[in-house]
């Protein structure tokens, strides 16, 4: 096989894919990228399946190699799903260049990035991207506004028609070269996604989760709970607690979301009917 380090020299020449092909693969990743998921290889089937066409053309007259990429693209796989058209792009332009010898280059390469990419992925688009445009739309919606939504819908189309196409053909042109580029960015990256996802989501918490506590009455004696005690400490500082204890239901108890929601409206009512919470 030939040499790792000779791979990483070579620059892919004669590409043997157009725009439109890696376009209708990406096309093929959004469709099915949860086509029989299950616990043992999850998004390995969607992947194989995405990559099949490609295999066909790159092995159409060699059978027996084009069996052998079948079985190395089926195994395990796991990644968020716009950063891993990179992926795809990386791993078509090494068998491109390298043919049924690039197939063990092209599973490392997925080994290796599908863990980095998924804690990029997921802090930048599920926690910061989906977040500010899901407030967006909450936010205008409750105040009966429509252009959230459409906003929303923008960017649930804008990930699998332009973004994910863009990034296989990144990662199909750069090739290799892309593994190295990206190496130092990678835990810098992460970090400043989390940053900005947590400030992201603690300005959602200040602004939508609304608590108030009702006022205690000891004859003559009033003491708004709200206003002389909690206002005083922290400003919501009663959105942040209910926050933290919501978060600590889902990951250390692991409740459901659907269960907690049903618990959380339960107790407002309660609380709502003894006085404890106030509008």
């Amino acid at each position: 096989m030939t040499n790792e380090v000779e791979m990483q020299k070579n620059t892919i020449v004669n590409k043997k894919f157009s725009d439109q092909e890696l376009y209708r693969i990406t096309w093929r990743w959004s469709l099915f990228l949860a086509t029989i998921w299950n616990y043992e290889k999850m998004e390995a089937a969607g992947y194989l399946i995405t990559m099949a066409p490609a295999l066909d053309k790159l092995y159409k007259d060699n059978e027996s190699a084009r069996l052998h990429a079948y079985e190395v693209e089926s195994q395990f796989f796991n990644c968020e799903t716009n950063l891993a058209a990179i992926i795809f792009g990386m791993d078509l332009a090494v068998q491109d260049e390298f043919g049924e010898d690039g197939l063990e280059m092209a599973q490392a390469i997925k080994t290796s990035l599908m863990g980095p990419f998924s804690g990029i992925g997921d802090t930048l688009f599920s926690s910061v991207i989906d977040v500010i445009f899901g407030s967006i739309a909450v936010t205008t919606g409750l105040q009966g506004n429509y252009i959230g939504i459409l906003l929303w819908e923008v960017w649930m189309f804008f990930a699998p028609f332009v973004l994910r196409p863009w990034l296989c053909r990144l990662g199909y042109r750069e090739g290799l070269k892309l593994t190295t580029s990206l190496n130092d960015s990678l835990s810098e990256l992460t970090k400043c996604g989390s940053i900005l996802g947590l400030t992201v989501i603690g300005a959602m918490i200040a602004t939508m989760v609304n608590i108030k506590f009702g006022t205690i009455n000891f004859g003559q004696f009033t003491f708004n709970v709200q206003t002389q005690l909690f206002d005083a400490i922290m400003p919501k500082a009663g959105s942040a607690i209910v926050a933290f204890l919501c978060y600590k239901f889902l990951d250390k108890y692991g409740m459901k979301s659907a269960r907690l929601i049903y618990i959380a409206i339960l107790i407002c009512i309660l609380f709502s009917f003894f006085g404890i919470l106030t509008v």
